[in-house]
């Protein structure tokens, strides 16, 4: 098993199951209390036990690894259906409001995945890159259809949708998301 526990190879039906509705209750759970999650409460959601649990994430710090891993192949993943839509800048648009529900669950795990987001070679790291890379495909192509000003580059782009997020993070009235997203679209717009 790997750093994120991400298992290398198959793994057995019931396995692979167990697998992927941890990962489900700990998004949800991470998406509501951030970082502070609690392995007893994801286990009951998932309908394990904790032993199963820890059998696929040993640490805390794994689950919230693979948490983000998953998000971040997720966004990949979406990024690359999008490149076919017939509309380059409402996919890029809509790539991007998934880049700050995204940015604002990373942001709630913070210090816990940032070490493995910056460190060269980790699993994180290198999806993040792809992540990035499959973006970078969007703007390419609004770009081309000459709807996004040609100086636009995508980590220009991620780093406004994580201010926004930081912006907003701790804000009791989370209407000005909006708004100010709106705002970098006008700003990137020909």
């Amino acid at each position: 098993m790997s750093k994120t526990g991400v298992r290398k190879g198959p793994r057995r039906a019931d396995a692979q199951h167990n697998h992927e509705v941890i990962l489900a209750a700990a998004r949800a759970a991470v998406a509501v209390r951030g970082d502070d999650i609690v392995l007893e409460d994801i286990a009951r959601s998932a309908g394990v036990g904790i032993g199963t649990l820890y059998r696929h994430f040993p640490t805390r710090q794994e689950l919230l690894e693979a948490t983000f891993l998953d998000e971040a192949l997720e966004l990949r993943q979406r990024a690359e259906e999008l490149k076919t839509a017939p509309a380059a800048l409402g996919a890029l648009i809509d790539w991007l409001r998934l880049q700050m529900d995204f940015g604002a669950h990373g942001r709630s795990m913070g210090a816990a995945v940032m070490n493995a987001k910056h460190t060269e070679g980790t699993e994180i790291q290198i999806a993040c890159v792809s992540m990035r890379d499959a973006g970078a495909v969007l703007l390419r192509r609004a770009q081309d259809a000459g709807e996004v000003r040609p100086d636009v580059e995508i980590a220009s782009l991620l780093r406004l949708m994580h201010g926004i997020v930081m912006a907003n993070e701790h804000a009791p009235d989370q209407s000005l998301v909006n708004p100010m997203f709106d705002v970098v679209i006008a700003g990137i717009r020909t």
